[in-house]
Parts: structure tokens; sequence; C-alpha cells
């Protein structure tokens, strides 16, 4: 499928990149196996490498004989995260492909967010690039999100890429929310950034976006900032 194409570009980009090139993916033949239930695949063998080299199985990635369901991979993607192992999620997205099961919004984000929280912004941006920007799954405005967060994570903060964001996102017909907003402003807060928090603050106010009850929080650190959201924000 189209998706399948897409996503195992993910392996090849990887196998490239200095950032992940330590890591690599081999996958048997994937074939339907009798005892299968719609909606599922059986992949008869994928065998993941580690970072280190060895072979990795387990909890983490698609098991020998396993039977792939959206489901569980998204599980394990969400665990990815949390360990911030941006090659593992790439390999459980790839399986999907792998297995004919087209990934949904949730599992490709999540991939999407492994990637940032690992610092892996280069692979990030390939998951985004074949997942979302050739239109296998629709973004909506956590996937810009956590590109934002990405983009600040970095030292120093990419300010420019991540307002740029902003305005990406209206290719995708999303609309920035206080949502995304609200990442700007915690981290102007915690650099303590007054200039820029009310740059922030004015695109707010001339974009009409409504603050919501994390605004505050966000900013709540840094007395000037606050003062700031509250008188042109009326919050």
């Amino acid at each position: 499928t189209a998706a399948a194409q897409h996503i195992a570009r993910l392996v090849a980009s990887r196998s490239t990149s200095a950032a992940t090139a330590s890591t690599r993916a081999a996958f048997a033949p994937a074939r339907r196996h009798p005892s299968v239930r719609p909606g599922t695949r059986r992949v008869t063998t994928a065998v993941f490498v580690g970072d280190e080299g060895t072979a990795a199985a387990g909890d983490d990635n698609v098991d020998s004989d396993e039977v792939v369901t959206l489901k569980d991979v998204t599980r394990k993607l969400m665990d990815c995260r949390k360990r911030k192992a941006a090659s593992n999620a790439v390999d459980l997205l790839v399986s999907l492909g792998r297995a004919g099961i087209e990934p949904d919004l949730l599992a490709s984000t999540t991939c999407l967010g492994a990637c940032v929280a690992a610092g892996k912004m280069d692979l990030a941006l390939k998951v985004f690039e074949e997942v979302f920007e050739k239109k296998v799954v629709q973004p909506d405005e956590v996937v810009f999100t956590e590109l934002i967060r990405g983009y600040l994570a970095a030292d120093p903060p990419s300010w420019t890429r991540a307002m740029n964001t902003l305005d990406k996102m209206e290719r995708f017909n999303v609309s920035p929310s206080s949502l995304s907003y609200n990442v700007l402003l915690a981290k102007c807060a915690a650099d303590n950034e007054l200039e820029r928090a009310e740059d922030v603050v004015d695109r707010m106010a001339d974009e009409g976006v409504e603050p919501d009850r994390f605004t505050m929080e966000a900013v709540k650190k840094r007395r000037s900032i606050r003062s700031y959201a509250k008188k042109v924000l009326m919050l």
C-alpha cells in the first residue's frame, strides 16, 4: 500500500542518518497466517537490531510469529515515548506497514513524539514527512505541538521554526489554539524572555485565540509575563 511505501522510507532514511546510523531494522517477508483474524496480520519473523548492535526482542518490538495489531503496536509506541526510544518507535511504525495495517493518528503521533522526546528532530521530521505530509494520516494540532516542543528543546531553542510551525498548520486545515500557544509561553517563562512572551501573547490576541486554564499555569513563574498576559488576554 501507499502507506507501507511511505513508512518503509523511514528505514532507508534512518540508515543514512548520522543520528541513527547505529540502528538497523531487518524483516523477513510477512505472510498471512490461516489462524489470523480479519483486521490483524501475523509477521512470521521480525528481528530488530538495537542501538548496541544486539538483537532486540520482547515487549519493545514485534516478536517472531506474533500477531500484529494496531492496538498492541500503539501500546508499545507509548512505552517507547516514555523511554525516549526513537529507533524502536520507528521500527514499530514500520512493522504496521509491513503487516499491511495502516497507522492511525494516535500511533503516528506517538511515534513522532518518541522521536521528539529523544531529541531526534531529524527523525521526527522524517516521520512527519512520510506520514503526514504525504497524507497517509491527517494531522491534528497535537502533532504540530510535538514539533514545537522539539524545536524549543534544542540548544539553543529554534524559535523561528517553532513560530513557523503555527503558520504551517494552516496548510493542513489546522487552527492553532491555546494548546500550542501555552507551550510557547511556558518556554518564554522558563527562559525569562519577556519580550518574546509579549509577542506570543500579542499574536494570540490578534488571532483571536482564547486562553484556557493552562495559559496562566504556563506563565505563573514570571510575574511580568503573567501580568502582561492578564492585561492583553483579559484573564
